[in-house]
């Protein structure tokens, strides 16, 4: 199943509209009031400063999973279309606009809305923003977010309803609503991390939010930026391969500690290494959204508001914290890394050879040759 909560371009968010129901209060926070828990970034801080912040989207750590096995079925979708289309002409030639051939008709209708639909999801990843940034002016006290169907949003953050909340086939996400007069919720986004259960990493992610916008002098603010060991400045280019690497990885981090110390939480284990071959798909998912799509921008109107001294000293963009080096992979870690890369790399260009076989096979005529056989006769010098 694909996690598709709030990555609607109309929004699927399925609160909104809805009465702001006691049932989401079970685990409700509040703007400007301090909890007790250690701040946790989480990796998501693209731009900090003593004017705004601003951090990446919930989606990010995600980027790439859907796009391999979205292609994968378009293709198949897009064969199945073609061989349906063929069965359907060759027997309207025959016997005219008859009840078969007005079967195969529907058949291809049917075909056409599942491309529409795989092709929308795509439109979530490639050939759109590299990010959806959610921009916080301390301040102002306001909340600027741009949307996946790239609209600007503006929030007041002390009239947020904020609470944790999950969604079918999704983790816990801290979200944010924005409730009228009547109770009924007219917009909402959520903050970046999110886990799997209600936990108190997830009250960090918050209360790290929540004390940038509630600090009120440079002792306060220097307690914020002090949390804040990497910075992810994508607004002004786009990722590198190393990031994508980076960033493909956040799922074998042990979350639930501080992934700003990545040298603590990173654990590439036994399930790593069964999912290797997923993990390269994934990562080259990855690598297509972003070179695929472009980089955000706020409006005029709102860089105005979020002007920067120039000789801001919590300018981090500026002034990057310099995170202790991480320990040095032994000589024998190194081969095995290199060894397990191969392994994914076969075992990828093996999945798709198979797939290719298989669509190849599906054609009604033709004889086509095995790519899966070509690729390991390359592989194993028989052409030699």
């Amino acid at each position: 199943m694909i996690d598709m909560i709030g990555r609607g371009k109309n929004g699927t968010y399925d609160t909104l509209g809805k009465a702001y129901k006691v049932d989401h209060l079970q685990h409700e926070l509040y703007p400007y009031q301090k909890l007790d828990y250690p701040l946790r970034p989480q990796r998501t801080v693209v731009q900090f400063n003593s004017t705004y912040m601003e951090l990446v989207d919930m989606w990010d750590s995600i980027r790439g999973e859907m796009v391999w096995s979205q292609l994968f079925l378009s293709l198949v979708a897009t064969v199945g279309l073609g061989v349906v289309s063929y069965i359907m002409l060759s027997e309207f030639n025959k016997s005219g606009l008859g009840f078969s051939t007005l079967f195969y008709i529907v058949a291809d209708l049917i075909w056409f809305g599942f491309i529409y639909v795989l092709l929308r999801r795509l439109s979530r990843e490639l050939f759109t923003y590299t990010y959806f940034p959610i921009r916080f002016n301390r301040k102002e006290g306001k909340v600027y977010v741009i949307g996946a169907n790239k609209k600007v949003e503006t929030y007041d953050w002390g009239s947020l309803k904020i609470q944790m909340q999950t969604d079918a086939n999704a983790p816990w996400d801290i979200r944010c609503s924005d409730v009228d007069d009547k109770g009924i919720i007219q917009r909402t986004f959520s903050l970046p991390f999110r886990y799997d259960r209600v936990y108190k990493v997830l009250y960090g992610h918050f209360e790290f939010v929540n004390r940038y916008m509630s600090a009120k002098d440079d002792s306060e603010l220097a307690e914020v930026a002090s949390s804040i060991r990497h910075i992810f400045p994508v607004h002004q280019r786009k990722e590198t391969f190393k990031e994508s690497v980076q960033r493909s990885l956040f799922e074998y981090h042990q979350d639930f500690y501080d992934m700003e110390y990545p040298e603590d939480t990173l654990k590439l284990d036994w399930t790593f290494m069964i999912n290797i071959p997923f993990w390269f798909l994934k990562l080259l998912g990855r690598r297509l959204a972003v070179l695929t799509s472009t980089t955000p921008h706020f409006p005029f109107e709102i860089e105005v508001q979020c002007d920067v001294d120039p000789n801001d000293k919590f300018d981090l963009n500026k002034n990057p914290p310099i995170p202790a080096l991480m320990k040095h992979a032994t000589l024998l870690e190194k081969v095995f890394y290199v060894v397990m890369m191969v392994v994914a790399t076969l075992a990828s260009l093996s999945i798709l050879a198979i797939i290719i076989d298989i669509i190849g096979a599906a054609r009604p005529h033709g004889d086509y040759p095995s790519f899966f056989k070509i690729l390991w006769d390359l592989l194993l010098l028989r052409w030699i």
